[in-house]
């Protein structure tokens, strides 16, 4: 999830294109009017809540403590999603680890249970697979043989480690038959109620020709990805990555709309400190608070938000150290009532 600096030109370009002023500008998100007459501003038929979704890589604090998970329920934040990040596959069939460390490794018992005390508390706990260290998915890319070799494992951990789903983040350019089979075998495994999500760049969303790492359309994949027989999409939702100056005001969001995507599939992924990704990437709390709002009230099936990551959230919008703050802070946003609502309607 974490953007190379590479792509800042690609980036900027693209936001620019989209009416922003550039990393300098003090364009912020209540001064971003947009007048559209298309189908795209029509609320999706079936509505979801929006979902606030938060990424956990980096499992300690800045002065090198565990890093716990509980405070996201101890503070009542609404977080809806926890992903744990980055699950990588080895060039041996089978050594699959958590970051740097097996699944069974003590460096994880207790994260494991706290895992469970969120699932316990109604927060579905995922993982993500791939990221920025290449090489997961060209372990994928073989005969059925050489696929279950490396599938089949995965699978067994997933079972049992009771994981809710798997965030597909593929930073490398693979053929789009790796996802399409990937997903495949996951539906068939686990069923309807496991999560299927995927994390591309916003820009692949926006345009089938915009810039993404993944070297395949995300509009054809979409497109043929549903369950046999039915209409039913493999994936429930894009965790996209709208960095840059996305996030300072919905034009962006609504050029994804426009492209033809449901917005309650599509969820905003933000940085939540300016030391995770792009220096232009970083959006203070009060101005992404106030783009939340915005693109509920002109989409009310937004998607919801996604956090980019847990164990620094917050460090950049003030001295003290709670990432579980931000998280609250952008579940205000999220699910506050509305202007003029009493706040028991459906957000």
């Amino acid at each position: 999830m974490k953007l190379s600096s590479t792509f800042i030109p690609i980036l900027s370009i693209l936001y620019l294109v989209h009416g922003f002023l550039g990393e300098n500008s003090t364009l912020e998100a209540h001064d971003v009017v947009i007048e559209s007459s298309g189908s795209s501003l029509v609320p999706p038929k079936t509505y979801t809540k929006p979902r606030l979704v938060m990424y956990v890589q980096t499992f300690t604090t800045p002065t090198k403590e565990r890093l716990s998970l509980l405070p996201l329920v101890e503070h009542q934040t609404k977080v809806t999603h926890v992903i744990l990040a980055s699950v990588h596959l080895h060039e041996e069939p089978g050594q699959i680890r958590l970051n740097d460390d097996p699944f069974d490794s003590p460096v994880w018992d207790t994260t494991w249970e706290e895992v469970k005390v969120l699932q316990n508390h109604g927060i579905k706990v995922m993982a993500m697979l791939g990221g920025a260290a290449a090489g997961t998915y060209k372990r994928l890319n073989g005969t059925d043989t050489e696929f279950y070799s490396y599938y089949h494992p995965l699978r067994d951990l997933i079972g049992k480690y009771k994981l809710d789903g798997l965030d597909i983040d593929i930073e490398e350019t693979v053929d789009v038959s790796v996802p399409f089979r990937l997903m495949n075998a996951l539906r068939r495994d686990f069923g309807p109620g496991f999560i299927i999500t995927m994390a591309p760049l916003a820009s692949a969303l926006s345009d089938k020709l915009g810039q993404n790492l993944s070297g395949f359309s995300y509009f054809d994949l979409d497109a043929f990805a549903t369950v046999p027989g039915s209409d039913e999409k493999l994936i429930s939702w894009f965790n996209g990555m709208f960095y840059g100056g996305f996030a300072r005001g919905p034009p962006f969001f609504q050029s994804v709309v426009d492209a033809g995507w449901d917005p309650s599939r599509v969820v905003m992924g933000v940085l939540d400190c300016s030391e995770d990704g792009q220096p232009n990437g970083f959006v203070h709390i009060e101005t992404l608070q106030q783009t939340i709002r915005n693109l509920r009230e002109l989409y009310p099936g937004f998607g919801g938000v996604a956090g980019w990551e847990y164990h620094d959230a917050g460090m950049s919008d003030g001295d003290v150290y709670e990432p579980w703050a931000w998280v609250k802070k952008i579940g205000q946003a999220l699910f506050e009532a509305a202007p003029g609502k009493t706040g028991n309607e459906e957000l």
